[in-house]
């Protein structure tokens, strides 16, 4: 059953414990809670990963905003449009409706698209969300869905899995594929596990300095702009960072 906490719906999100259960989550969740808005362009600044150009926008001016209801699943601290509906399982100021994403408290068929943006490995049993995904939209209704591929472990606050491009589409199998492209080349693949490389070369076995560390290797990211050409390349899915993947639900 749902709480309302002024335009917030809860219906159970993370738990404190959970939130708190990885030493850089801790971190991120401060800063998630205390800059929300901030913490976006500050990811886009400060991460290893450069997305494909136009990744999420043209998805979503291809709906009527104003007539139809398109979701964020795991929208974290982002709000990319103020008639998306923002779904996650942290209690952050976008967010409109708060709950554990393998069951959504939506009507079947209620959602005509969704996007769902690097988030499909942090959930336990990723099957029963895309369950879900497939349950909650209407007939003909489209998914666009990020997911990583060559990155390496990132708590928020789990991370349980990675897919090929292969995997991605058998996870699919429900829908009917679209698309899939490579949706974070291999520049930033590389690149993100040569900083965590780096912080554990210098720290000498020690964690805490390992921490202190790998901050400073964030100035090596403006190296993952090589990815602005390397995405095109023909063989950029063998090493690519991320695929993302459209489908629709059949009629």
């Amino acid at each position: 059953m749902g709480v309302r906490h002024g335009a917030t719906l809860d219906f159970g999100g993370f738990g404190e414990s959970e939130l708190k259960a990885d030493a850089l989550n801790r971190v991120k969740e401060l800063v998630k809670t205390r800059f929300h808005r901030l913490y976006p362009a500050a990811i886009k600044v400060l991460s290893p990963v450069q997305d494909r150009p136009g990744l999420v926008t043209p998805f979503l001016r291809s709906f009527d905003l104003d007539r139809e209801l398109v979701a964020d699943l795991g929208c974290g601290t982002h709000r990319r449009d103020e008639r998306v509906l923002c779904i996650d399982g942290g209690s952050y100021g976008n967010v409109d409706i708060v709950t554990d994403l393998r069951r959504l408290p939506l009507a079947d068929g209620s959602l005509a698209g969704g996007v769902s943006i690097a988030v499909l490995e942090h959930v336990p049993d990723p099957a029963a969300h895309i369950a879900e995904m497939h349950r909650v939209l209407r007939p003909g209704g489209r998914m666009l869905v990020f997911v990583p591929f060559m990155q390496p472990f990132h708590a928020s606050p789990y991370d349980f899995q990675r897919y090929t491009e292969v995997g991605l589409r058998e996870q699919f199998g429900a829908f009917e594929v679209l698309s899939v492209k490579v949706g974070a080349g291999p520049t930033s693949g590389m690149l993100w596990v040569l900083q965590e490389w780096l912080a554990m070369l210098l720290s000498f076995g020690s964690r805490r300095l390992y921490r202190a560390i790998l901050p400073l290797t964030w100035v090596l990211s403006p190296l993952k702009l090589l990815d602005l050409l390397l995405i095109h390349h023909p063989m950029a899915a063998q090493a690519a960072s991320g695929f993302v993947i459209e489908v629709q639900k059949r009629a």
